[in-house]
């Protein structure tokens, strides 16, 4: 099954649990996406694929302001689960296909 689709995401970060949207999108090896949640929309295209387990970086808007994260998962059926490696540690990170 391809790692393709939108997958309604929680990040359980120091702050609490976040909820939001990432969009996966395939080209070969690589992989394009996009997470949304209440601190806006940031695009990713430097992304990798290898069978079901993805990586890719990403400046995502936080209260404590911009914060690049290196993000690692898997897909397993329609369930996404993965760490985002950030300055102050890891958050994991759990989804569904939507």
């Amino acid at each position: 099954m391809s790692v393709d689709g939108t997958y309604k995401v929680r990040v359980k970060t120091p702050m609490g649990v976040q909820e939001g949207k990432m969009t996966l999108l395939v080209e070969g090896n690589s992989l394009k996406g996009m997470l949304e949640s209440k601190a806006g929309r940031v695009s990713f295209t430097d992304g990798r694929i290898k069978g079901n387990a993805i990586e890719f970086s990403v400046k995502i808007n936080t209260a404590l302001g911009h914060v690049s994260a290196s993000v690692t998962g898997t897909v397993t059926g329609n369930r996404f689960s993965g760490i985002a490696r950030v300055p102050f540690g890891s958050v994991e990170i759990d989804g569904v296909r939507v």
